[in-house]
Order: structure tokens, then C-alpha cells, then sequence
């Protein structure tokens, strides 16, 4: 008179739920490339330094796969993984603003609307890309 209650298998099987990750310097240690997770930091720490220089007002967002500097809930620009090894710098710029500043672009990812420059580690000067953060955070923030 009972019906026993099968399990649905087209649910498959079941996992068990984790809290929010805590990306830090620490994760990127064990997350990626040892010595490469060093200049990444280091290159964040620079960021992090023309942004209160120039008083720009960016929160510092670290992701499991970028460290994004945010007017509100969108980035003005990031520094992002792109292997275990290799980093770069995006900003969320179009296309056509790539041009009037004299670094070559690596690649525009037009889909996500942001010019990526790979960092090369001790040879990359954050000072170079100066104009790009201006640019990216005078067209997130209207000023």
C-alpha cells in the first residue's frame, strides 16, 4: 500500500555544496605558476598605485581568473590570467581607442569589448600603460 520513492536519474548524481572562494595572493600561489603568481601581484600592487596617485575612485576585485578594478559593478580595466604562466592587461575600451596609443595590442576581444596586452614579467612597465587606464576609467565613469 506504501509507494517506495525512486531517485530521478536523469538528476545524476548529487554534490555537496561549498561557501564562496577567497581569492587572494595565497590562492594564486597554489592556483598557478609560483613565480608567475609573484608578478602578478606585483603588477596588481602597481595598479593599485597610479589609481590612488591619479585619486581615481576603483575598487580593487580579486576573481579566481582576474584582479578587476571596478567603478560600481562593471571593470574599468583588469589584469587577467591567461594560462598558468602568462598574464595581461585588459581594458575595456573599443577598438578603434587601441590606436591612439602607441603600444601594440595583443588581441580585442570584441565579444567582451576589452584590448588585452600580455605582460611580459620585469620587461612590462606599468607607467607605459598610463593613458589606457586613463582612458578605460574616464569611459566607465564619465569624468
Amino acid at each position: 500500500m506504501v509507494k517506495k520513492l525512486e531517485l530521478d536519474a536523469r538528476r545524476g548524481k548529487t554534490n555537496v555544496t561549498s561557501g564562496l572562494e577567497h581569492y587572494d595572493e595565497e590562492f594564486y600561489q597554489k592556483q598557478y605558476n609560483k613565480e608567475s603568481a609573484k608578478y602578478f601581484i606585483t603588477y596588481v600592487k602597481e595598479v593599485i598605485k597610479v589609481i590612488n596617485t591619479n585619486g581615481w575612485n576603483l575598487e580593487t576585485k580579486y576573481n579566481k581568473h582576474y584582479c578587476g578594478f571596478k567603478a560600481g559593478f562593471f571593470n574599468a580595466f583588469a589584469i587577467k590570467w591567461v594560462g598558468i604562466r602568462t598574464s595581461a592587461f585588459f581594458f575595456k575600451i573599443i577598438e578603434q581607442e587601441t590606436n591612439t596609443i602607441n603600444i601594440s595590442i595583443t588581441k580585442y576581444k570584441a565579444l567582451w569589448k576589452e584590448a588585452v596586452y600580455y605582460i611580459e614579467p620585469k620587461k612590462t612597465e606599468t607607467n607605459d600603460f598610463i593613458g589606457l587606464f586613463e582612458m578605460a576609467y574616464k569611459k566607465l565613469t564619465g569624468e
